[in-house]
């Protein structure tokens, strides 16, 4: 087994989650990711993962049963970090914009557009 560095595990237990679609147990995960790892580091990953608002939990019997966030909103999370860091909001923003190729930018206008 290679050594995986955790920020790589939770995002290889996070798309995990995504593609099981369904609440999952640690071996879910487990059986899902297809990986020799112990069901007590995936549990821990999963507790991780909750405690920073990335999953959610919910006991079903013995067992905890864990959901991930979308996809989509665990970006526009990320994104909103970043933003939130920057000292300057508008060139951060600006410098967004600007490295979007065509057809994204065109996207984010209608996603604007259908805001307001």
């Amino acid at each position: 087994m290679t050594r995986r560095q955790d920020g790589a595990l939770e995002a290889d237990v996070l798309r995990a989650l995504w593609e099981l679609g369904r609440p999952a147990s640690p071996a879910d995960v487990i059986e899902q990711m297809q990986t020799d790892l112990a069901y007590t580091s995936i549990a821990t990953i999963l507790g991780r993962l909750c405690d920073k608002g990335q999953a959610s939990r919910e006991r079903h019997g013995r067992v905890f049963l864990y959901t991930a966030v979308s996809e989509a909103d665990l970006t526009a999370s990320r994104i909103r970090s970043v933003l939130d860091a920057a000292q300057d909001r508008a060139s951060a923003l600006a410098g967004f914009a600007n490295s979007l190729d065509a057809d994204e930018a065109a996207q984010l206008l209608e996603l604007l557009d259908g805001t307001r």
